[in-house]
């Protein structure tokens, strides 16, 4: 069953166009992650959920009912935002109980039955400046599914903390989608490593419009737009000629394995997705020969970056002694699978 539907919306402000002709559907249970730069128009396409601004033009459906002109009171969703913003003057409890008073269906049991959920029993009688910002977070999720939402919305919900919180958040919330299979979830967010550990599907966004949707796994596999190589995941893409229409390219003089969605014809020129991962960098060897042009430590590997006929490339290793200096003539070994052909 269909939780979500955006037919069509596009969302002006004056003279800008923030969100353009957007449609997705989303089904009961599932979570969709909206994954873009700034500016890419996922969080208007949230607002727009919401109720918060009106769209120009299309409709915006929840469970099959048309909510574009309802006010967003009448919606019942459940919305966290990255501010948490809750209520200072009042306690843990009071603040998760806000939605069922305001709806009047106050319930004492509910309201320990999502401190539960969230991990903060015990913790209703404290206000939100005695807690730490990954427990206020949990406070605001809280409060949202208080009112037994069938959709919850997230708006960059974790940039606020700090990394090893949005780490223990991320999982907290891996966790909540699996023991809430009736509640659909659209989370809004501009870091890949949210939207590949929470999502479902992820519905990637550039300059106002949607220009990829599938799985996680599918987008990381074979991603089908130079943009979300790029985007997700960090790919390189590099210049090949089809070989053989089964996939198999040639990169710089080496030929390799490469998947693709579309239908290949020997001689075509394409482009190649690599993630960093996949490749090495020898001094001498077997690969295509380039320049080392940076090196970064990263604690267990070394981002190395390269110099591919005029192509920038980044490559990540072991952090071992004995690395080319920088400036030297080094081969990139590429992998024999991995690659994947970018259609578009």
């Amino acid at each position: 069953m269909t939780a979500v539907r955006f037919d069509s919306v596009s969302v002006r402000y004056g003279d800008v166009t923030a969100l353009r002709d957007f449609s997705l559907e989303v089904a009961v249970g599932e979570t969709v992650a909206l994954l873009g730069p700034s500016g890419s128009g996922k969080s208007t396409a949230l607002k727009a959920l919401a109720g918060f601004v009106r769209p120009a033009s299309g409709r915006v459906l929840l469970n099959g009912h048309d909510v574009t002109a309802a006010p967003p009171h009448r919606r019942g969703l459940g919305v966290v935002v990255q501010q948490y913003a809750l209520f200072p003057h009042m306690t843990v409890a009071d603040n998760v109980a806000f939605g069922l008073r305001a709806r009047r269906a106050m319930d004492s049991g509910r309201v320990a039955e999502m401190l539960e959920l969230v991990g903060l029993t015990g913790f209703g009688k404290r206000y939100p400046r005695e807690l730490s910002g990954g427990q206020q977070q949990r406070v605001a999720i809280a409060r949202a599914l208080a009112i037994r939402p069938p959709v919850l919305l997230l708006d960059e919900p974790l940039s606020a903390l700090d990394a090893q919180l949005r780490a223990d958040m991320l999982q907290e919330l891996r966790r909540l989608r699996d023991e809430l299979p009736d509640v659909a979830m659209l989370y809004v967010t501009h870091d890949q490593t949210e939207a590949l550990t929470l999502a479902h599907r992820i519905a990637v966004m550039r300059d106002a419009r949607l220009v990829d949707l599938d799985t996680a796994e599918g987008l990381y596999r074979q991603p089908p737009s130079e943009f979300t190589a790029a985007f997700l995941g960090g790919a390189n893409l590099l210049p090949a000629t089809v070989v053989d229409p089964s996939g198999l390219v040639r990169v710089g003089g080496v030929t390799i394995s490469a998947t693709s969605a579309a239908v290949l014809r020997t001689g075509d020129e394409v482009q190649v997705a690599i993630r960093p991962h996949a490749l090495g960098v020898t001094g001498d060897g077997e690969g295509v020969p380039a320049t080392l042009t940076g090196l970064q430590w990263r604690g267990a590997t070394f981002r190395l970056t390269c110099d591919f006929d005029g192509t920038a490339v980044s490559a990540d290793v072991a952090a071992v002694e004995g690395l080319p200096p920088v400036g030297a003539r080094v081969r990139l070994r590429l992998p024999e699978r991995g690659a994947a052909v970018v259609t578009r």
